[in-house]
């Protein structure tokens, strides 16, 4: 519920705080006092329209900050985190709007910078304006649907709500079939050609038996093969350095070795240099023998260097589509054959989602028309209920019709377009005169006739109506005496379960209040003021004294003011009101079929 709100220089009103109590709440005042600004302002916290028009004179912005107790409401706290706002169980929810000449306004939820879009999710679950402004349910035909739902459920033991949540489930189910299955349609269209070029690059790969480092091992081949001469070249004069020549390298080497030999039968000392010449003249001939060997070996095979190169060009060439290793085209290799296969089971994939969205069409088919005639019954219902409602709130003569339709589509099996709520379109009709036929809610219905009918349903979706605060402005438009005391009545009634608002010039409205609040203008320093207070006992009775009598108030309307306030009070507390009798004895309006 709405527990504070604090507004700064917007209008007429230059600061401004408000706290409020749950149950039924009135605001009060002359004409132009300022109680319209109130929801001006309400309606900017809620996502409503900001303009610069409503900054206070002589000033550069608006301020205007609103806190919601939300309690354990389930379905506003999950809203609250899906939209990643923070908030901790028992903290309220705070919402402050700036309005600044410059266009650069700001909205935060919670101390945290935010969207407007974001503002209007959450605002569409805190309050519902009902009145000549712009926040009304039911001035969205796409509400109308929820509504009808909420009042059939109430009647139907929870029904209606189950199968709708059925339907949901089904319709989630279908569309997801369905999208898997245009994804590959898509595929499907690309398959003749994808397959090809598929087939035509796993051949390429397979066709060229490449083994992992294969073309390390061509390259070292190909360098030797490319440089026979050469290294014949090398080898011959290496090996000819070692026994050939003036002075051979091993001969050279026996002389060393001889006067090693000899120095060492004298000194023993020399025994391991002996050693070692000895050993060096025996891996020089190793030498010798390999270099020998090698030089015979080596030829020139001019055949084997183009089937080298020729390998070696088809590996590059495979590369530069593939990979820059033979590891990552043979990689690619196994991708591809993947891709094949999964485009060879394209069909049979196909086949099996088209059969399964077949029976899903069949199952939420079937659950839509069994949706379709509990609206129906429950259209009827609403209708006669909600024409009820308004002859006692002084609409007699005011016809209230559920207009329901179908809209052709390939969605279901009897070929009716699907939403998320069923086959079902609807769309609340009216006709205020006699001999009119019913039009659009939206077309036709003053801003007083919308209040009423929106309390009339109010009065009979109280118990499944989920927004927490409600508020009724012009709601009293038209009407007086006796029928004042109804809409007192039901008000009240539908404060037993939300917080209920109602902006009113009727003191047999006001008189129903739990908590009033007087709204009034000021002069101070050639400016004009808005003020509001919540009035104790004696005020509360002067005020509906004036509301009775006008500016003068006499000892004749102090007493009335005070005999009404008794016998709202003892309505109160003591006889139920008929839709409250109605709920105890279970009696259900007439319904025709």
């Amino acid at each position: 519920m709405l527990t504070e709100l604090r507004i700064q220089n917007l209008a007429i009103i230059d600061k401004l705080e408000i706290g409020f109590t749950d149950g039924f709440n009135v605001l009060t005042g002359e004409t132009g006092a300022g109680k319209s600004i109130i929801i001006d302002a309400l309606e900017l916290v809620l996502g409503g329209r900001a303009s610069s028009e409503l900054i206070r004179t002589g000033v550069d912005e608006a301020v205007v900050e609103a806190a919601f107790d939300i309690g354990d409401n389930k379905k506003l706290l999950d809203l609250i985190d899906s939209l990643g706002i923070g908030i901790a169980k028992g903290d309220n929810l705070i919402i402050k709007r700036i309005v600044s000449r410059t266009g650069k306004n700001r909205i935060y939820i919670n101390n945290s910078l935010t969207n407007l879009s974001t503002l209007t999710t959450i605002g569409d679950e805190l309050i519902d304006i009902h009145g000549q402004h712009e926040h009304q349910s039911l001035l969205k035909t796409d509400k109308h649907i929820d509504m009808l739902d909420a009042f059939g459920n109430t009647v139907d033991g929870g029904g209606i709500l189950n199968l709708r949540k059925d339907v949901e489930a089904c319709y989630s189910k279908l569309k997801a079939l369905e999208a898997g299955l245009s994804g590959l349609e898509n595929k499907e269209r690309d398959r003749a050609r994808q397959e090809e070029f598929l087939r035509y690059q796993t051949r390429e790969i397979e066709e060229a038996s490449l083994k992992p480092k294969e073309d390390e091992g061509l390259s070292a081949e190909k360098a030797v093969a490319s440089n026979v001469e050469r290294l014949s070249t090398l080898s011959n004069n290496a090996y000819a350095r070692l026994y050939e020549g003036d002075s051979p390298v091993l001969s050279e080497l026996a002389k060393i070795l001889a006067s090693l030999s000899d120095i060492n039968k004298i000194d023993s000392r020399m025994d391991e240099p002996v050693r070692l010449c000895q050993s060096a003249i025996n891996q020089l001939n190793e030498v010798a023998k390999s270099l020998r060997d090698y030089t015979q070996r080596i030829e020139f095979d001019p055949e084997r260097l183009a089937k080298i190169e020729d390998r070696l060009d088809l590996i590059n060439r495979l590369k530069k589509k593939y990979g820059a290793t033979i590891e990552e085209i043979l990689l690619f290799f196994e991708k591809a054959k993947g891709e094949l296969q999964t485009i060879e089971g394209l069909e049979e994939e196909m086949d099996g989602l088209r059969a399964e969205i077949e029976k899903v069409k069949k199952d939420v088919s079937h659950l839509s028309m069994e949706l379709s005639k509990k609206r129906e019954k429950a259209a009827r219902d609403i209708e006669n209920k909600v024409e009820a409602e308004l002859s006692e709130l002084n609409m007699k003569k005011t016809r209230f019709a559920v207009k329901m339709w179908k809209e052709a589509g390939s969605d279901t099996t009897d070929g009716f377009a699907l939403t998320a709520k069923g086959i079902d379109r609807v769309e609340f009709l009216i006709a205020p005169n006699v001999g009119e036929e019913p039009k659009p809610l939206t077309k036709i219905a003053s801003g007083g006739e919308l209040s009423r009918i929106m309390l009339a349903l109010k009065a009979i979706l109280a118990e499944a109506d989920d927004v927490p605060t409600l508020v009724f402005d012009e709601v009293d438009a038209g009407i007086g005496g006796g029928v004042a005391e109804v809409v007192g009545e039901r008000l009240k009634e539908i404060a037993k379960g939300h917080q209920v608002f109602c902006i009113t010039h009727l003191p047999q409205i006001a008189g129903y209040a739990e908590s009033h609040y007087f709204v009034e203008k000021a002069i101070k320093a050639d400016r004009t003021l808005t003020k509001a207070a919540r009035l104790n006992e004696g005020d509360r009775v002067k005020e509906i004294a004036r509301m009775l009598g006008g500016k003068e108030i006499t000892e004749t309307t102090l007493r009335h003011a005070e005999e009404m306030l008794r016998k709202c009070k003892t309505k109160n507390d003591g006889e139920a009101s008929p839709i409250h009798r109605e709920k105890e004895t279970g009696r259900k309006n007439s319904v025709t079929a």
